[in-house]
């Protein structure tokens, strides 16, 4: 195996391997190059999960890169800072206009196809390719791949009638609900000595379906890659597994552990370093798959950090500019912020509800949502609670007001609810639809009715 002392100085070594070093392994080192906008199809290598196999895929990429790349990894990896692509608008208009060139030349590319035909505003974006070009150093060829390759990924996980929009909160489902909530796969707060943007993923004790999973992996990245610094930083990486038992883990799939490393093929951001960090145990098959499902770039900056404890893992992350306490685990694995970051999720829903047009089906009720129905789901609701009170502190100025006025004090309770991102909602099978304001104004107009029985009067 590709062991620490020999990644700390394969820099100023003359390493190569020969045909023989890398002929009992089936990995094709160069199959991310393909040209397929295709990426969850690819199929899994025979030795994919195999440590040895792994380790030689790795080191084989390693040769073949010049003195340049192999110092831009190293760097990449250890934290030291490097300068980006300087953008003049120059470069900006031709990397523009060579994009869509080699988008035009690629030959798979339905998904993006269509998009173009859906809503071209949406793909032809200028701040959202730009994110593409940025992840690829003005590349325009890899761009493109990356480019296409997004809207296919996206087509695969969300359907038609969400390709040519941000996808929120409201698009996801009770179980990518669930895994979000968990705070176990999100950026941080934090940042590595470089200045990158640190995103962590800890293994918690439950499975979910590779479908939830790469949905929910899909709109927490995506919802960060509008800040300009980490498109053109990259990210560092950081994985916890903990425990000596992958069983009855979230790492107990291996169709999500192929298909989680494949989806950066198409997201524009890319990996300045990835840190894998385990407790000795049962995970070397494990991360030998995440290691064969990386793209060659990101392989060459994938580090294991294999240690008695998780603390003793997180310690060794200094060495590569990371200061551990910025990663909320404690000394079992296990997350120490959730009640913080449920907080920072749901402002963050907040900030969507008011930034995009409402959805026509919601798959979850956001917490200032008001839900219309009867029985205690309904009424113990948070929203619904807030609403009773809306009405309670309005109630004297609603019993003044003229007859005509008094429906201007009830828009006036459902523009706070709007206001505080909150929608009304009725049911709908398993999903959730908003109702028109005339709606609302007749459950607003129901609470006061109550209330004005509850103080006896008619």
């Amino acid at each position: 195996m590709l062991d620490d002392s020999l990644w700390d100085t394969f820099l100023w070594d003359d390493y190569f391997l020969t045909d023989e070093d890398v002929s009992d392994t089936n990995i094709k080192p160069d199959e991310d190059e393909s040209k397929s906008a295709e990426i969850f199809s690819v199929p899994v290598p025979q030795n994919a999960s195999d440590p040895e196999s792994a380790a030689s895929l790795i080191a084989s990429q390693m040769a073949k890169l010049s003195v340049a790349d192999r110092e831009k990894a190293y760097n990449d990896v250890h934290a030291i800072p490097d300068d980006f692509v300087k953008e003049t608008p120059e470069l900006i208009h031709n990397s523009l206009w060579g994009l869509q060139g080699e988008i035009d030349i690629l030959p798979d590319k339905k998904a993006y196809s269509i998009a173009e035909q859906l809503n071209p505003t949406y793909t032809q974006d200028r701040d959202f390719r730009l994110a593409f070009l940025r992840c690829e150093k003005f590349d325009c060829k890899k761009a493109a791949l990356r480019f296409v390759r997004h809207f296919q990924m996206k087509l695969d996980l969300f359907g038609q009638d969400k390709l040519v929009r941000d996808i929120t909160q409201d698009d996801l489902d009770a179980d990518e609900m669930e895994i979000l909530h968990l705070s176990n796969g999100r950026f941080l707060n934090a940042h590595d000595k470089a200045g990158r943007r640190m995103n962590m993923i800890v293994m918690v004790n439950k499975t979910y379906r590779t479908d939830s999973c790469l949905r929910k992996s899909f709109y927490i990245t995506m919802a960060v890659c509008r800040e300009i610094e980490i498109q053109r930083r990259g990210l560092v990486n950081v994985s916890i597994q903990f425990g000596n038992e992958v069983k009855g883990t979230s790492a107990d799939n291996l169709d999500l552990v192929w298909k989680l490393p494949k989806q950066n093929q198409a997201i524009p951001l890319w990996h300045s370093a990835i840190h894998l960090c385990c407790t000795k145990g049962a995970w070397e098959s494990h991360y030998a798959m995440v290691k064969t499902a990386l793209d060659k770039q990101s392989q060459v900056r994938c580090r294991v950090h294999c240690c008695d404890t998780i603390l003793e893992c997180l310690e060794e992350l200094r060495g590569y500019g990371i200061d551990p306490s910025c990663i909320p685990v404690n000394n079992k694995g296990e997350i120490t912020d959730r009640i913080k970051d449920h907080k920072r999720l749901e402002q963050q829903r907040r900030q969507e509800r008011l930034r995009y047009p409402t959805p026509n089906m919601i798959g979850v009720p956001f917490c200032e949502d008001v839900l219309l129905g009867k029985g205690t789901p309904f009424q113990i609701h948070r929203g619904n609670k807030k609403l009773q009170q809306f009405v309670a502190d309005r109630y004297k100025k609603y019993e003044r007001a003229q007859k005509g006025a008094k429906k201007a004090v009830a828009q006036e309770i459902i523009n706070v609810v709007r206001g505080n991102g909150g929608l009304f909602l009725k049911q709908d099978g398993n999903k959730w639809v908003p109702v028109t304001d005339d709606v609302a104004l007749l459950k607003v107009a129901a609470l006061f009715r109550y209330l004005r029985l509850k103080n006896g009067k008619k």
